[in-house]
């Protein structure tokens, strides 16, 4: 996938908390790279004395990565999105691969447990386990530049990000 402008592929910078697992980690560098986004970063230490509010943070040119899908994967790249970030969602008990899959927040964490960031607003949007498919499709039609430096939820009631 390509910048608007043609260039380079799209870079991210993803930041995990220490309680990720490294299948998360890896499905989620896995997901972005079959997207075109070569994504780098590393886990957060836990030297916070607050708690992190999310499990995995997605620095990365919105815009961009939401057109590049679109041109990509035409009327399904809300599923696409939908499958990359929400496979980063999910734990799984125990550690091995047939075990149950759980999302995080009933793993004994709260919500919100993914952000991505957009580098060119810091217009943050917080996933949270089971949104709706309109959540993933209304991202393709927000305009960024009217929600500067916002952090946005899914309001599920409104069926809108606020």
């Amino acid at each position: 996938m390509s910048e608007p402008n043609g260039s380079a592929p799209s870079t991210a910078q993803v930041y995990f908390d220490s309680e990720t697992t490294e299948e998360q980690r890896t499905a989620l560098y896995e997901g972005l790279a079959g997207l075109g986004v070569h994504a780098e970063g590393g886990v957060v230490g836990t030297f916070r004395t607050d708690p992190l509010t999310w499990l995995i943070l997605v620095v990365l040119p919105l815009n961009g990565f939401l057109e590049g899908c679109g041109k990509e994967f035409a009327q399904d790249a809300y599923r696409t999105a939908k499958r990359v970030i929400g496979g980063a969602l999910v734990r799984r008990r125990g550690g091995d691969a047939n075990s149950e899959t759980t999302p995080a927040s009933e793993a004994g964490r709260d919500a919100p447990v993914l952000m991505l960031e957009d580098t060119a607003t810091s217009t943050r949007f917080t996933f949270e386990p089971g949104l709706p498919d309109d959540a993933y499709r209304q991202l393709f039609d927000l305009d960024l530049s009217s929600c500067e430096g916002r952090t946005l939820r899914f309001a599920a009631a409104r069926n809108r990000w606020e």
